[in-house]
């Protein structure tokens, strides 16, 4: 399996950085930098903080995507597949979606998404008469 290397920096003391959950997972588990329980009311979207900050090697995105067990209890990443580039250099953020109809509670440093890597391809775009 092909790595690269991504420079990772915390904004904050109590930030967790992604990880991996076996050797050969393709995405990697993303928690929330809340300090407190936080509420997502039924359709409620709210970006999220991660508490973390991250650098990109040129030619490489990362998508955010929603976690399958988070999914099916109704919490979603609302634009799945979020895109960051290379260029990105704030803080990472979750914009995350309660589909339900009941509230949910997302506990602090809870893994609500996961991350995946990978090599970005530009288009040349050539009109035809």
């Amino acid at each position: 399996m092909d790595k690269i290397d991504v420079k990772f920096k915390k904004l904050v003391s109590w930030a967790h950085l992604p990880e991996y959950e076996t050797r050969g997972a393709v995405g990697c588990d993303i928690s929330l930098a809340n300090q407190d329980e936080i509420i997502l009311y039924p359709q409620e979207v709210r970006s999220l903080p991660t508490g973390f900050a991250m650098m990109i090697p040129s030619g490489y995105e990362a998508q955010i995507r929603s976690r399958a067990g988070m999914a099916g209890k109704g919490l979603v990443v609302a634009n799945a597949p979020a895109t960051i580039g290379s260029e990105h250099i704030g803080e990472i953020k979750v914009l995350l979606l309660n589909v339900t109809d009941k509230p949910i509670r997302v506990l602090p440093g809870q893994k609500v998404a996961q991350m995946v890597f990978g090599p970005v391809v530009q288009a040349q775009f050539i009109e035809e008469s």
